[in-house]
Protein backbone atom coordinates (compact mmCIF):
# COMPACT_ATOMS: atom_id res chain seq x y z
CA UNK A 1 0.00 0.00 0.00
CA UNK A 2 1.35 3.47 -1.01
CA UNK A 3 2.35 5.92 2.05
CA UNK A 4 2.48 2.82 4.38
CA UNK A 5 2.89 3.81 7.87
CA UNK A 6 2.58 1.56 11.33
CA UNK A 7 -0.47 2.92 13.02
CA UNK A 8 -1.11 1.93 16.66
CA UNK A 9 -4.44 3.57 18.23
CA UNK A 10 -4.57 2.49 21.84
CA UNK A 11 -7.16 2.78 24.76
CA UNK A 12 -9.57 3.44 21.72
CA UNK A 13 -13.05 2.46 23.67
CA UNK A 14 -15.35 2.95 20.55
CA UNK A 15 -18.47 1.20 21.90
CA UNK A 16 -21.43 0.82 19.85
CA UNK A 17 -24.33 -2.04 20.68
CA UNK A 18 -22.32 -5.75 20.68
CA UNK A 19 -18.75 -4.66 19.85
CA UNK A 20 -16.16 -2.22 21.89
CA UNK A 21 -13.32 -1.95 20.14
CA UNK A 22 -10.22 -1.56 22.34
CA UNK A 23 -6.92 -1.03 20.12
CA UNK A 24 -6.42 -0.58 16.71
CA UNK A 25 -3.23 -1.28 14.58
CA UNK A 26 -1.68 -2.18 11.47
CA UNK A 27 1.61 -3.64 11.11
CA UNK A 28 3.84 -6.01 8.80
CA UNK A 29 4.11 -9.38 10.31
CA UNK A 30 7.81 -9.99 11.05
CA UNK A 31 10.09 -13.35 11.12
CA UNK A 32 10.28 -13.23 14.65
CA UNK A 33 6.77 -13.99 14.69
CA UNK A 34 6.47 -17.44 13.44
CA UNK A 35 4.65 -19.99 15.47
CA UNK A 36 4.98 -17.80 18.22
CA UNK A 37 1.64 -18.92 19.85
CA UNK A 38 -0.11 -16.99 22.31
CA UNK A 39 -3.59 -15.90 23.52
CA UNK A 40 -5.41 -12.83 24.53
CA UNK A 41 -8.56 -11.91 27.19
CA UNK A 42 -10.22 -10.42 24.46
CA UNK A 43 -11.05 -11.23 21.15
CA UNK A 44 -9.10 -10.20 17.79
CA UNK A 45 -9.88 -9.35 14.77
CA UNK A 46 -7.08 -10.05 11.99
CA UNK A 47 -7.77 -8.44 8.30
CA UNK A 48 -4.71 -9.41 5.50
CA UNK A 49 -4.57 -6.68 3.09
CA UNK A 50 -1.66 -7.94 1.31
CA UNK A 51 0.80 -11.08 1.20
CA UNK A 52 -0.24 -14.52 2.50
CA UNK A 53 1.18 -16.54 5.52
CA UNK A 54 -0.75 -19.44 7.37
CA UNK A 55 -2.46 -18.62 11.02
CA UNK A 56 -3.03 -21.76 13.61
CA UNK A 57 -5.56 -21.42 15.33
CA UNK A 58 -6.65 -23.63 18.13
CA UNK A 59 -4.32 -26.44 15.94
CA UNK A 60 -6.64 -26.06 13.25
CA UNK A 61 -4.72 -23.73 10.30
CA UNK A 62 -6.08 -21.05 8.02
CA UNK A 63 -4.35 -20.40 4.78
CA UNK A 64 -4.76 -16.13 4.77
CA UNK A 65 -5.01 -13.98 1.58
CA UNK A 66 -5.07 -10.34 0.50
CA UNK A 67 -9.16 -9.97 2.52
CA UNK A 68 -8.94 -12.97 4.41
CA UNK A 69 -10.52 -12.57 7.77
CA UNK A 70 -9.64 -14.46 11.13
CA UNK A 71 -11.56 -14.06 14.58
CA UNK A 72 -9.78 -15.25 17.36
CA UNK A 73 -11.85 -15.80 20.60
CA UNK A 74 -10.61 -14.80 23.96
CA UNK A 75 -8.64 -17.58 24.84
CA UNK A 76 -8.04 -18.97 21.62
CA UNK A 77 -4.13 -19.93 21.41
CA UNK A 78 -2.74 -19.05 17.95
CA UNK A 79 0.57 -18.47 15.77
CA UNK A 80 1.58 -17.03 12.60
CA UNK A 81 3.67 -18.73 10.18
CA UNK A 82 4.76 -16.64 7.09
CA UNK A 83 4.86 -18.28 3.73
CA UNK A 84 6.46 -15.46 1.01
CA UNK A 85 9.80 -13.38 1.72
CA UNK A 86 7.24 -10.58 1.67
CA UNK A 87 5.69 -9.57 5.20
CA UNK A 88 2.07 -9.62 4.95
CA UNK A 89 0.28 -6.07 6.03
CA UNK A 90 -2.11 -6.71 8.68
CA UNK A 91 -5.01 -5.11 10.45
CA UNK A 92 -5.11 -6.29 13.88
CA UNK A 93 -8.51 -5.34 15.83
CA UNK A 94 -8.84 -5.91 19.38
CA UNK A 95 -12.77 -6.42 20.36
CA UNK A 96 -15.27 -7.29 22.77
CA UNK A 97 -18.05 -9.16 20.66
CA UNK A 98 -21.61 -10.08 22.08
CA UNK A 99 -21.57 -13.48 20.82
CA UNK A 100 -25.20 -13.89 21.58
CA UNK A 101 -26.12 -12.04 18.45
CA UNK A 102 -24.32 -14.26 15.61
CA UNK A 103 -21.46 -16.69 15.91
CA UNK A 104 -18.46 -14.92 13.80
CA UNK A 105 -17.08 -17.57 11.49
CA UNK A 106 -12.99 -18.22 12.50
CA UNK A 107 -11.83 -17.56 9.08
CA UNK A 108 -14.00 -16.28 6.43
CA UNK A 109 -12.34 -14.71 2.67
CA UNK A 110 -14.24 -10.26 2.23
CA UNK A 111 -14.81 -9.99 -0.72
CA UNK A 112 -12.78 -7.50 -3.18
CA UNK A 113 -14.95 -4.62 -3.30
CA UNK A 114 -15.47 -4.73 0.58
CA UNK A 115 -11.73 -5.11 0.81
CA UNK A 116 -11.32 -2.50 -1.69
CA UNK A 117 -13.42 -0.19 1.01
CA UNK A 118 -10.87 -1.06 3.46
CA UNK A 119 -8.05 -0.13 2.15
CA UNK A 120 -8.93 3.34 1.42
CA UNK A 121 -10.46 3.99 4.95
CA UNK A 122 -7.18 3.16 6.29
CA UNK A 123 -5.78 5.85 3.29
CA UNK A 124 -7.75 7.94 4.97
CA UNK A 125 -5.94 7.21 8.15
CA UNK A 126 -2.63 7.83 6.62
CA UNK A 127 -3.96 11.08 5.87
CA UNK A 128 -4.59 12.25 9.18
CA UNK A 129 -0.72 13.87 10.73
CA UNK A 130 -1.95 12.64 14.46
CA UNK A 131 -4.42 9.88 14.89
CA UNK A 132 -4.10 9.93 18.57
CA UNK A 133 -4.97 13.97 18.87
CA UNK A 134 -8.13 14.64 20.55
CA UNK A 135 -8.66 17.00 17.96
CA UNK A 136 -8.58 13.45 15.90
CA UNK A 137 -10.60 11.18 17.84
CA UNK A 138 -14.24 11.65 16.15
CA UNK A 139 -12.77 11.11 12.56
CA UNK A 140 -10.51 8.43 13.55
CA UNK A 141 -13.36 6.63 15.51
CA UNK A 142 -15.73 7.15 12.73
CA UNK A 143 -13.31 5.48 10.06
CA UNK A 144 -12.76 2.27 12.48
CA UNK A 145 -16.15 1.69 12.76
CA UNK A 146 -16.32 1.93 8.46
CA UNK A 147 -13.67 -0.91 8.65
CA UNK A 148 -15.19 -2.83 11.40
CA UNK A 149 -18.49 -2.74 9.68
CA UNK A 150 -17.21 -4.45 6.45
CA UNK A 151 -15.12 -7.01 8.93
CA UNK A 152 -18.04 -8.05 10.70
CA UNK A 153 -19.96 -8.79 7.91
CA UNK A 154 -17.08 -11.05 6.06
CA UNK A 155 -17.13 -13.29 9.36
CA UNK A 156 -21.08 -13.39 9.67
CA UNK A 157 -21.10 -11.29 12.56
CA UNK A 158 -23.66 -8.90 10.80
CA UNK A 159 -26.22 -10.09 8.51
CA UNK A 160 -25.89 -8.42 4.98
CA UNK A 161 -29.25 -6.15 4.28
CA UNK A 162 -30.11 -3.02 2.11
CA UNK A 163 -29.68 -0.22 4.03
CA UNK A 164 -31.30 1.90 2.06
CA UNK A 165 -34.58 0.88 1.62
CA UNK A 166 -36.67 -2.32 2.68
CA UNK A 167 -34.74 -5.11 4.04
CA UNK A 168 -37.76 -7.14 4.31
CA UNK A 169 -38.10 -6.98 0.17
CA UNK A 170 -35.89 -9.43 -1.37
CA UNK A 171 -38.03 -10.51 -3.57
CA UNK A 172 -34.95 -11.02 -6.59
CA UNK A 173 -32.78 -12.52 -4.26
CA UNK A 174 -35.22 -14.66 -3.73
CA UNK A 175 -35.90 -15.70 -7.04
CA UNK A 176 -32.70 -16.07 -7.80
CA UNK A 177 -31.70 -18.59 -4.96
CA UNK A 178 -34.42 -20.88 -6.18
CA UNK A 179 -33.12 -20.36 -10.07
CA UNK A 180 -29.65 -21.84 -8.69
CA UNK A 181 -31.47 -24.98 -6.64
CA UNK A 182 -32.65 -26.17 -10.22
CA UNK A 183 -29.65 -25.13 -12.75
CA UNK A 184 -26.38 -24.51 -11.07
CA UNK A 185 -24.84 -27.45 -12.85
CA UNK A 186 -20.72 -27.55 -13.76
CA UNK A 187 -21.69 -26.13 -17.63
CA UNK A 188 -24.24 -23.20 -16.25
CA UNK A 189 -22.45 -20.14 -16.50
CA UNK A 190 -23.22 -16.53 -14.62
CA UNK A 191 -25.05 -15.38 -17.15
CA UNK A 192 -26.71 -18.13 -18.14
CA UNK A 193 -28.40 -17.77 -14.50
CA UNK A 194 -28.72 -14.08 -15.22
CA UNK A 195 -30.36 -14.61 -18.54
CA UNK A 196 -32.79 -17.61 -16.69
CA UNK A 197 -33.62 -14.81 -13.86
CA UNK A 198 -34.73 -12.07 -17.06
CA UNK A 199 -32.11 -9.85 -16.38
CA UNK A 200 -28.49 -8.71 -17.92
CA UNK A 201 -25.86 -9.31 -15.73
CA UNK A 202 -25.02 -5.43 -14.67
CA UNK A 203 -28.16 -4.95 -14.01
CA UNK A 204 -29.00 -8.34 -11.84
CA UNK A 205 -25.76 -7.45 -9.67
CA UNK A 206 -27.17 -4.19 -8.99
CA UNK A 207 -30.44 -5.46 -8.03
CA UNK A 208 -28.73 -8.38 -5.87
CA UNK A 209 -26.51 -5.84 -3.99
CA UNK A 210 -29.15 -3.87 -3.32
CA UNK A 211 -31.05 -6.45 -1.45
CA UNK A 212 -28.81 -8.47 0.43
CA UNK A 213 -24.97 -7.32 -0.33
CA UNK A 214 -23.82 -9.43 -2.84
CA UNK A 215 -23.29 -10.22 -6.34
CA UNK A 216 -24.52 -13.06 -8.75
CA UNK A 217 -20.94 -14.70 -8.19
CA UNK A 218 -20.72 -13.85 -4.06
CA UNK A 219 -24.42 -15.48 -3.53
CA UNK A 220 -23.93 -18.52 -5.93
CA UNK A 221 -20.89 -19.23 -3.55
CA UNK A 222 -22.48 -19.26 -0.79
CA UNK A 223 -25.28 -20.86 -2.22
CA UNK A 224 -23.02 -24.10 -3.46
CA UNK A 225 -20.98 -23.80 0.27
CA UNK A 226 -24.23 -24.03 2.25
CA UNK A 227 -25.36 -27.08 0.02
CA UNK A 228 -21.38 -28.64 0.11
CA UNK A 229 -21.70 -28.70 3.99
CA UNK A 230 -25.20 -30.14 3.92
CA UNK A 231 -23.63 -33.06 1.62
CA UNK A 232 -20.69 -33.60 3.75
CA UNK A 233 -22.69 -33.99 6.55
CA UNK A 234 -24.37 -36.45 4.83
CA UNK A 235 -21.86 -38.52 4.16
CA UNK A 236 -21.44 -38.02 0.61
CA UNK A 237 -18.04 -38.59 -0.82
CA UNK A 238 -15.85 -35.63 -1.37
CA UNK A 239 -15.52 -35.93 -4.72
CA UNK A 240 -19.23 -36.80 -4.99
CA UNK A 241 -19.55 -33.61 -3.02
CA UNK A 242 -18.03 -31.42 -5.57
CA UNK A 243 -19.83 -33.18 -8.75
CA UNK A 244 -23.37 -32.15 -7.10
CA UNK A 245 -22.37 -28.37 -6.49
CA UNK A 246 -20.66 -27.97 -10.05
CA UNK A 247 -17.34 -28.23 -9.06
CA UNK A 248 -16.00 -31.46 -11.27
CA UNK A 249 -12.22 -30.67 -10.43
CA UNK A 250 -11.56 -32.68 -7.06
CA UNK A 251 -8.59 -31.00 -6.24
CA UNK A 252 -10.07 -27.74 -7.05
CA UNK A 253 -12.96 -28.16 -5.40
CA UNK A 254 -10.65 -28.66 -2.08
CA UNK A 255 -8.84 -25.33 -2.76
CA UNK A 256 -12.33 -23.55 -3.15
CA UNK A 257 -13.81 -25.32 0.06
CA UNK A 258 -10.52 -23.92 2.27
CA UNK A 259 -10.69 -20.75 0.38
CA UNK A 260 -14.41 -20.06 2.27
CA UNK A 261 -14.28 -21.85 5.36
CA UNK A 262 -10.36 -21.93 6.37
CA UNK A 263 -10.71 -25.74 6.39
CA UNK A 264 -10.26 -28.75 3.96
CA UNK A 265 -13.19 -30.78 3.10
CA UNK A 266 -12.27 -33.47 5.36
CA UNK A 267 -11.16 -31.29 8.33
CA UNK A 268 -14.45 -29.77 7.87
CA UNK A 269 -16.23 -33.43 8.25
CA UNK A 270 -14.49 -34.08 11.40
CA UNK A 271 -15.50 -31.58 12.96
CA UNK A 272 -17.76 -29.07 11.42
CA UNK A 273 -18.30 -25.37 11.70
CA UNK A 274 -21.48 -22.86 10.35
CA UNK A 275 -21.45 -21.96 7.04
CA UNK A 276 -19.59 -18.68 5.79
CA UNK A 277 -21.83 -15.61 5.55
CA UNK A 278 -20.82 -13.30 3.15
Amino acid sequence: MKNYRPILLQNLAVTVPGVRVRQFRLNQHTPEAVWTKHSHEHGQLLVYLTGRGRQNVQEKPHECRPGTVIYLEPGAVHGFERELVRPPLVLVIDVDLEITRATPHPCAQMPDADLAKVKTSVMRLFQIRQVEARESMLLVGSIVLEILDRVLLAIGWIKPFNRYGNAKVMNTTRFVERVLDRMDGAEVTLEMIAARSGYQMDHLNRRLKAECGLTLGQLRSRHRLQRAQRYIQQGLPIQTVGERIGILDNNYFSRWFRQQTGMSPSAWKKSPQVAVRF
